[in-house]
Order: structure tokens, then sequence, then C-alpha cells
């Protein structure tokens, strides 16, 4: 094996090639075409038909170099696939190399006269590129279109280097024989792999059915994702799925995309007709050109931007309930096979439609079970013939369900139950209802009381009840409670049976609220009334005012201003970080540079702390919005003074660190060898209780220690700095111990 000095070119020698002659090329043509087509249909991998062809066509050719380009689907650009004849790790990086068609002029010209391309002296002929003549050697180039059933899907290049080289017409003729074998077999394994990619697309279309089948989505939400997956499977442009209401007739549509009917208008009279077809049929309707069917037929007009259709009706025992169709923006776009697995895709939904539907009537029934309690005497008689849905539901609805009998006993408790209180089904079945919901002492109401009040009264309460409980862990909740009476039949009852949702969250969410706007309110007022009263006192006639006052009151507007500046920044940038508008100016960044410069701003505002910072000399590189980092480390600094009230040193460092921090939260998330950049600031002040640390980058939360409700503050410094640093792929944490100090950590990918 002789190499070049760049390694780009391995020739082969004589030894190792022994290249087919002419002649025997004219004498054994039939022999080499079965040699072409048995290495290509030896398998049915892409890549290795790809490289088997490319080998053997260069081998009876006697080529120094065959390589084969494949058109990508728009037939814009030339796909480097295959090449033999150079050294493997210069194949690898030639097959990065993706070229507009436009700019492989030799390319071009096979695939427009669809005729072989002959360059018998590539220095010379104008239509090669010179630079890769140079770079390697040719001398004279065969390119062949890859032509199968009339349609050219790349080209195949032979090469010869040591020498020029002169094709017959015969072995060109031969070559294109190759040439129509290779494209066959590149064929026949892109459709196996296309296959195969289908089939696995159906296997998680499938699986995702079933994950909507369990998981009792609601309706809207099935026929969404019912949609979704056949137009995905499909390929499709448009999908639509109208249900049938009962009185027979099409109803309304879920469309994908959802605006779909919008942008052409044409589409919704289009589907209509077409789902009455597949209706009137009772089985799948194709129409391979839409065009050609809407001429022939007396229907809605034409649409330009779709071609193709394929519809299959969704039976439920027996019975049509609606119809999925698809469209494709080009014509004769579905295969029977396809077709086919749409109906079986169908049938699959049918159930999945016909589970939604099911779990919103049941929802709705647990939502209207206090009404129909008192409209219906015979409600007991329902449950038991309605068991096994409302089993259901009892099992896994997210809500807590319990049911007490006249004592206040509990009968039946729900999973959802168990996890809200602690108690399992069987340590607390027997056990009064202030056993498992104990409230809080002289803080009515409870649940045990408004479980007693509904079997006193014997009636249905409309009001939900809300109460804080007590759970077996000693954690508070909140909770809302909506009771309905289950009047005694056949010598059981009577019932009161409760669900109750646990509304924690809500409650902290309104509690955070109601803060932030009191404190927004206080943080407004307090620079306007500044800024008012200096403006008024200066704009008063009466008053003279020497210098050096007037210079003061100009400052106290001036930094009032820049305190409501601030607060609007902060409530904007919250904004644009919920609403997605934040964009980042990335730059390559020496975080070093950028500490010493946010603490070397921030010293003369420190007052009695000590402000320590540690950064390596060699400077830290990574890639940053460099202000809005600067503006997290501020932040961080900044709150680790005002939570010091006893001064103390603050210490910033910086540094580089690989695998997991020094913390239960690992830097690089699970990927140990990731190199990180390593901010932290540590403070001696009250530090963070345990409860409370994992709610402190929510946003408006400030906590609930004295000294917090007293210092300033919005509640969105934290949020912000926890939103830049996500933006830049990185992490922030923090650990804590109250009375003895805070530590914030940031890291973000080093560069490098």
């Amino acid at each position: 094996m002789l190499v070049d000095r760049d390694k780009a070119m391995v020739l082969p020698t004589s030894t190792e090639l022994s290249p087919a002659s002419p002649v025997r090329l004219r004498a054994d043509e039939s022999a080499v075409l079965l040699e072409v087509a048995q290495a290509a249909g030896s398998t049915l991998d892409l890549h290795e038909v790809l490289e088997r062809v490319a080998e053997k066509t260069a081998r009876l050719t006697g080529a120094d170099r065959c390589s084969l380009w494949l058109l990508d689907s728009t037939h814009d650009l030339l796909l480097p696939a295959a090449i033999y004849g150079i050294d493997p790790s210069f194949a690898a990086r030639w097959k990065r190399k993706i070229l507009p068609i436009k700019d492989e002029r030799l390319s071009q010209e096979a695939i427009t006269t669809g005729q072989p391309v002959i360059v018998l002296d590539a220095a010379t002929d104008p239509r090669t590129d010179k630079k890769a003549v140079d770079f390697f050697g040719d001398k004279s180039i065969l390119v062949v279109p890859l032509a199968s059933k009339g349609r050219v899907i790349g080209t195949l290049f032979l090469n010869h280097i040591s020498r020029p080289y002169w094709y017959s017409s015969q072995e060109i003729a031969i070559i294109q024989a190759i040439a129509s074998q290779a494209a066959v077999a590149i064929e026949n394994a892109q459709l196996y792999e296309e296959s195969r990619r289908s089939r696995h697309e159906l296997l998680g279309s499938f699986r995702r059915i079933g994950d909507a089948l369990a998981a009792g989505l609601d309706l809207a939400d099935t026929l969404r994702l019912v949609v979704e997956l056949a137009t995905e499977m499909l390929r499709a442009t448009v999908g639509g799925l109208t249900l049938r209401p009962s009185d027979g007739a099409l109803g309304t549509t879920q469309w994908v995309p959802s605006d779909a009917p919008e942008h052409d208008a044409s589409v919704r009279p289009l589907l209509a007709e077409l789902a009455d077809k597949v209706v009137d049929r009772g089985e799948p309707f194709y129409v391979a050109d839409l065009h050609e069917h809407v001429a022939g037929s007396n229907g809605h007009g034409t649409n330009e931007s779709l071609r193709t259709y394929a519809g299959v009706p969704l039976y439920l025992r027996g019975e049509i309930i609606g119809t999925l169709g698809v469209f494709h923006a080009l014509p004769k776009r579905f295969s029977p096979a396809e077709i086919d697995l749409l109906a079986s895709f169908g049938a699959q939904a049918a159930i999945a439609i016909d589970n939604a539907r099911l779990f919103a009537r049941l929802q709705h029934q647990v939502q209207e079970l206090s009404a129909a309690a008192q409209r219906n005497a015979d409600l007991y008689t329902s449950l038991q013939l309605e068991k096994k849905r409302l089993d259901v539901i009892f099992q896994h609805s997210t809500d807590a369900i319990y049911m007490a009998d006249r004592d206040g006993r509990i009968v039946a408790f729900n999973p959802a139950a168990e996890m809200l209180t602690g108690w399992s089904t069987p340590e607390v079945l027997g056990r009064e209802c202030a056993d498992a919901f104990p409230g809080e002492p002289n803080n009515p109401p409870s649940l045990s009381d408004a479980t007693r009040r509904v079997l006193i009264q014997g009636t249905t309460q409309d009001e939900v009840v809300e109460a804080t409980i007590v759970n077996r862990s000693g954690n508070r909740r909140h909770v809302a409670a909506s009771y309905a009476y289950v009047a005694a039949r056949n010598g059981e009852g009577p019932f009161a049976l409760a669900v109750v949702r646990d509304i924690s969250r809500q409650k902290e969410v309104e509690r955070l609220k109601s803060d932030f706007m009191s404190m927004v309110s206080h943080e407004l007022r307090t620079p306007l009334a500044v800024i008012k009263g200096y403006a008024a006192t200066l704009l008063n006639p009466a008053l003279h005012l020497d210098a050096e006052r007037q210079t003061r009151f100009l400052r106290g507007i001036n930094d009032a201003s820049d305190r409501l500046t601030r607060l609007i920044d902060q409530l904007l940038s919250a904004s644009r970080f919920e609403s997605g508008r934040f964009k980042l100016n990335l730059q390559i960044v020496d975080l070093a540079d950028a500490v010493h410069k946010v603490v070397g701003g921030m010293r003369t505002s420190v007052g009695s702390h000590a402000l320590r910072c540690d950064v390596p000399p060699d400077g830290v590189i990574a890639r940053v919005d460099r202000d809005q980092i600067e503006q997290v480390l501020t932040n961080l600094i900044t709150n680790a003074i005002k939570y010091s009230p006893e001064g103390g040193e603050v210490h910033v460092e910086l540094r580089v660190a690989t695998g997991p921090a020094p913390t239960d939260d690992p830097v690089g998330r699970g990927n140990e060898s990731r190199k990180v950049a390593l901010l932290s600031v540590r403070d001696h002040g009250i530090g963070i209780p345990p409860n409370q640390l994992r709610f402190v980058f929510d946003k408006f939360y400030r906590g609930d220690a004295p000294i917090v409700k007293r210092v300033p503050g919005t509640g969105l410094g934290l949020f912000i700095c926890k939103s830049i640093v996500e933006a830049h792929d990185g992490r922030i944490w923090v650990e804590s111990q109250p009375g003895q100090g805070s530590t914030f950590y940031v890291s973000l990918p080093q560069e490098g």
C-alpha cells in the first residue's frame, strides 16, 4: 500500500488491486454486474451498501478512487456518501463536506443530462475544480449519474491518478450499468432504512397512545395527540380529526397544525367532503392527487397547497365515531402500507378517545356529586352500578377522597389521601376522621367537624370547606374539601363522601402575591415621597436654599430615581425571562476580571463588612454575557451584605472545578468530566432555615424572618440570578445554616 505525503490518498499496489482490463470488462460484463449486485445486495444496511459499491466499482474498473454522492430531498445539495481509495481518517472528514449542486459542475451536468461526463485531462478541463485536482493529483475523471426507475439519486465518480485514462464506449456502457445496479441497491437500502425508521416511529406512536390511555388525558388533549401522532407517522403536511355527534353528522375538527383552516380557507370544506366519503364507504379512502379528484367531481374548489389525502374511519364497538384524515403537499405520497398503518392506528385512537370521553364524564360526575345526591334518591344504587368506573377515579384521582360512616369513622381512603396525610389505608380504616385529618388546636374549621355536620344534617354541603390540617409528619397543609351526603340504602349508610384538594401551593402563591403588592406599593411610595418632598421644597418660591442644600436635595431626588429605576428594571427583567424575550450577548470573558470589577466597585458601599476576593492568578475563561454575570454577582454580594446585619466578612471566590460540586447538587448534572467555572459568595449572616432553601429562587419569595421583612426588596433578585445562570446552561444553588450564614454557588461551563 502506497500513501502520499499528506495521507489523503492511498494508492493500491498491483498485488492488492489487479484491476480488470478493458478487454476483461467487455468479455465479462455479466460477471462484473453480478459481482456488483452481489456486493451491494449482501446487506440492507445503507452505510455498508455504499461502502461496498464504492470499493467493488473501483476494483472492477481499475480506477484509483471511487466516490458516491447522493442528492438530498430538495435536490439542491450533494451529500458525500462513500469513498474508496483514500486514507480512512481523511474520508471521515470528506463525508462532512456537503456541497450545493451548483458548485459541483461535473455532478450538475451528469444529473441534468442523465449522461456520463468524461474528463480526459482534469488539469485543463474548464469544468473541474482545480484546487481539488491539484490536491488529489487527478488525471482523468468519469462521472456517471446514479439512476433508478428514471430518477437520478446522485452521482458516481471514478478518478484516475497514476495516468490519464481513455474510456471506450463499451466500458462507459458497462460502468453505467454498474451505476444502475448501485442505484437500485442504494434505493433498496434507503427503503429498508425508511421502513425500519417508520416501524420504530409507529411503535413509538402506539406507545404514546397507550400512555394517553393510561394517563386519562382530557378529550381535547387526546384528540390533539392523536392527530399529531398520525401526522408525524405519515410525515403529512396537515391532519384533521372529526368526531360525529349523537345525530350522526360530522362535528368540529381538531387540526394539526391548529391554524391550518385559517391559513387556507379551502381546507375545512375539503376535509368535510372527504370525511363524508370515508363515513359513506366505512373504510379507508385514498386520493392520490386532489387536483385530479376535484377536477373530476362537483365538489369544492381545488386546494393549491395540498395534493394527497388519506382518511380512515374511527370504529368503536362496531360504530363509526369519527374520521381521521391526513394531507400532503405533494401528490401520491402515501403508500398502501402507510394507509394500513393509519387504519390500525385509528383503531387504537378510537379506544383512546372513548377513554378520554369516559374520563371526562367521570370527572364531571365527581364534581357534581353533591348536587346529584339531592336530585337523585337512588344515588347509592347508581354508585354500585358505576363501581368499576368510580374505582378508577377513586384510585387514580390526584385529589384525596375518603368516606366516613354515621359515627364519623373512615370506611374508604384513596392513595391520594394516603399521600396527603401519611396514613396508609389499612392503618386508617375504622379510625375517626379527626385521627387522619387532625386540625390545628383552636383553629376551626376542621374536616372532622364538617364530616360530622354533613352526617347530622343529612344533606349535601354546597359550600367548599377550607381548613388547615397537620399530617403524620407534622407538616401543615391547607386543604379545600367538598362534601356529599350518601343516604342509607339496603341497610348500609348513611355516609359522608369528601373530596379533599391540597391548596397549600395556591395559598402560598396568594400570600406571595399579596406580599409582593404590598412591597411594590411601599417600594414605589418611598422614593416617590422623597422625590415629591425634595421637588416641592426646591419649587417653593418662599424658600431660599443655599447651593449646598440644593445639591443635597437634587442628590436625594437622583438617588430616589435610581431606586425606582432599579425596581422597574427588576420587574422588566422578570417579565422578559418569563416571556422568553431575554437574549444573551455571549462573548469570551475572563471571569476573574469581571469579579475584580464588581468587587472593586462595591468596596466603598459595604459599610462595616469586609469584602474579600480570591480568584486564580491566571484567570478563568468562559463564554458568557459579561453584563448579566456581573449583575448576578452584584445581586449575590448585595444580599450577603443586607442579610448580615452584624457585619463580618463577605468572601467571593472563583475557581475551576471538575465533577461534582461541594454540595449534594452536582455541578455537571451527572457529567463528571465537565469543566466548570465555580463562583461562590459566602457570608456570616442570619442564614436560611432548611425548609425554605427550595423556595429562595422563586419569584417574589423573601422568607418570613423579621429581619427579612425589615430589609427593602422585591423578592426578584435571586429569581433573576437563577434565570440568567440557567440561560448560560449553568446552575445556581445555596448551602446555609441558620445563624451561621449562607454560601451561594454559581457554576458556568468553562470555555475550552
